[in-house]
């Protein structure tokens, strides 16, 4: 969710610096016989970006609008001062948010197109249309039409790729080319048809590589690409590059929030728990200094989570109603918020608060991983927490913690208090997966094998992925027999949660494990599909 929301945001950042660099080469509008001070138009859009770079937008604003007022005939400040209500629309979703960014683009083209009658190689001009359909063709999507959304994003695309035709050396122009053709490239399979019939192609990694360029060699470009070459990173599961990326930013840029939010998400992610609670605090800190009025609540839905994971449910709970109580769109807030407010109320011992909590999770069409969610919800609302469904919970978030020694004592605290089958297989299969993070193969093993004799009444999925989890260690031991059974076993449970992925990580394990088979300790073909069974988060 917080992606959702801050892509879009620092879109508008990396096109407004991206054309920063066409605005320089000022020879271009300064033909005409005129009193205009361009130099200082310049120095004020630049002043301007640089406003929007630390949040300022009603400083911006005022600074867009005397760039207009000195230069009523040049695109730059329409575009920026468009690109402002762009962003409070993809945030509010506000007819007239829409409708404002819509007329000043209008006003943009019009500009740019006077500008290229004159001269059909106007780079400037050429930077500036690209911008403007481009993002037209994003507001469009963001308001529900597909097919005007396609258009106008199709201009986009063709007016960057010309600039870069027009000018190859220009490296900031990568930049919002390598975005459109990475987004393009990632477009679903059921849309692929429109973009046949438009002319799109896309690249993924001709996308990556053009925003390596803008972020290694561009002038005006650099962080820009930088933050959105580190977004894409991650989506395409290369995240230590892309925390490189994001490291370096928030050295350089240490009061932007969201720079600051998006990295305190990705920390929470990948379990770097005391990270992540410091970057979610300072932005707190920074909004309430600067009296921002976006990002905060994001920053307390991490807190919530960490404070989750860490057994504090106290802290969780504050966080997680904060953030409740900031967010303006609730069909934004995920089940997993809802399920882990009302597990730390009951917790608590707040029944009923945990109840009403629970009560708020939704239906959400194809997304089994929200639905999964909701049933759990549904499922606290009928049965209470038990002591030890908290006691697997707790051991579950320690295990999340890395504290896997503390957590395999937890673990065999719940087998050793009388569980019924289904806290048991949960509680092994815990401690399979924490002997396995230590390198403790032969306990994982001998674990697992007491885990698949189990038959769960409700936790149906640990089994086959007991046996994944087998095979996993077995191969790590260069057992490769072993290893074989275990993950053909895998194939022989049916319509349990989390299927399909499963099944494809075995087979991808096993041909990991035979084509290692000379070199068994290098077996890594666990990495290849994340499990969030036990630790769902």
């Amino acid at each position: 969710m917080i992606m959702r929301k801050l892509i879009p945001i620092l879109h508008i950042l990396l096109v407004l610096a991206c054309l920063v660099s066409a605005a320089h080469a000022q020879s271009i509008v300064t033909t005409k016989a005129d009193a205009t001070d361009w130099a200082r138009v310049h120095d004020l859009t630049v002043r301007g970006i640089d406003e929007l770079y630390n949040l300022q937008m009603d400083l911006a604003e005022r600074t867009f609008n005397e760039v207009i007022r000195m230069a009523p005939d040049d695109p730059r400040g329409y575009f920026f001062k468009a690109m402002i209500h762009f962003w409070v629309f993809t945030l509010n979703k506000e007819e007239k948010e829409f409708d404002a960014f819509f007329a000043l683009t209008d006003t943009v083209i019009n500009i740019c197109d006077k500008l290229l009658e004159r001269d059909k190689n106007d780079v400037y001009a050429t930077f500036f249309l690209g911008g403007a359909y481009g993002y037209r063709g994003i507001a469009y999507q963001r308001n529900g039409s597909l097919l005007k959304a396609a258009w106008d994003g199709r201009k986009g695309y063709s007016y960057l790729k010309d600039a870069i035709a027009l000018k190859p050396d220009l490296h900031d122009a990568q930049m919002g080319f390598g975005m459109f053709s990475y987004l393009v490239g990632k477009v679903p399979k059921s849309y692929r048809w429109l973009l046949n019939i438009l002319g799109f192609s896309g690249d993924i990694e001709g996308g990556l590589a053009s925003l390596k360029q803008a972020a290694e060699k561009g002038t005006y470009t650099r962080t820009e690409a930088a933050f959105l070459l580190a977004q894409f990173l991650n989506v395409e599961h290369r995240e230590e590059e892309g925390r490189a990326y994001m490291l370096k930013l928030i050295d350089q840029y240490p009061e932007n929030a969201l720079f600051l939010v998006t990295f305190a998400q990705w920390e929470y992610r990948d379990e770097r728990i005391a990270s992540a609670v410091e970057a979610a605090e300072k932005v707190i800190a920074i909004s309430e200094r600067r009296k921002l009025e976006f990002g905060d609540e994001f920053a307390y839905s991490v807190l919530g989570n960490c404070y989750y994971v860490k057994n504090d449910f106290a802290r969780a709970v504050k966080n997680f109603e904060m953030y409740l109580e900031k967010i303006d769109n609730k069909d934004n807030v995920t089940n997993n918020v809802y399920v882990r407010l009302g597990t730390s109320y009951e917790a608590l011992g707040n029944r009923e608060k945990a109840i009403a909590a629970y009560k708020q999770a939704r239906l959400v069409e194809d997304s089994q991983w929200q639905n999964r969610h909701f049933q759990t919800a549904q499922a606290r609302i009928r049965t209470p927490l038990s002591n030890m469904d908290l006691m697997l919970i707790k051991a579950d978030n320690t295990a999340s913690l890395k504290e896997y020694q503390s957590a395999i004592r937890m673990y065999r605290d719940v087998l050793k208090a009388n569980p019924n089958v289904d806290q048991s297989a949960t509680a092994m299969y815990g401690m399979v997966e924490a002997q396995y993070d230590l390198e403790q193969y032969e306990q994982s093993i001998q674990t697992a094998l007491e885990l698949v004799k189990l038959q769960p009444m409700n936790e149906t999925s640990l089994i086959p992925n007991g046996y994944y989890r087998l095979g996993l260690a077995y191969a790590k031991l260069g057992k490769v027999e072993d290893a074989r059974r275990a993950f053909e076993a895998v194939s022989r449970y049916k319509n349990y949660d989390g299927q399909s992925r499963l099944e494809g990580g075995w087979r991808r394990s096993w041909r990991s494990s035979t084509r290692r088979s000379e070199r068994p300790t290098n077996f890594v073909g666990h990495q290849a599909v994340p499990l969030l069974l036990s630790r769902a988060s």
